[in-house]
């Protein structure tokens, strides 16, 4: 057999595919979305990106600073993306993610 076997997909790789998105690599350099997270702040009529996503982000930080969890996944309901997962990431940081995702 030829196929090679992937056993690790790299948080790098995953955004080279665009199934990942760094959105503010200097601002938070170890923060990722997933393209379907991406695409829900993108398409929120009457807001700019950013306006969408800022608040989810920083939704995001306080959900998983203010309640510990020993599996490091957390769940946050939000306005812009409906239900995302949270979870902890390779590069020390956090990857928001809708349920689907997983």
């Amino acid at each position: 057999m030829d196929d090679e076997v992937i056993f690790r997909y790299t948080s790098e790789q995953a955004i080279e595919d665009g199934v990942l998105y760094h959105p503010f690599p200097q601002r938070w350099p170890w923060l990722l979305i997933t393209a379907s997270v991406h695409s829900a702040c993108s398409s929120d009529e009457g807001r700019t990106y950013e306006q969408a996503l800022v608040p989810l982000l920083m939704d995001c930080i306080m959900e998983v600073k203010g309640n510990p969890s020993e599996d490091r996944l957390w769940t946050l309901d939000h306005t812009v993306a409906g239900t995302v997962w949270i979870a902890a990431n390779e590069k020390g940081g956090l990857t928001v993610m809708k349920p689907e995702d997983y």
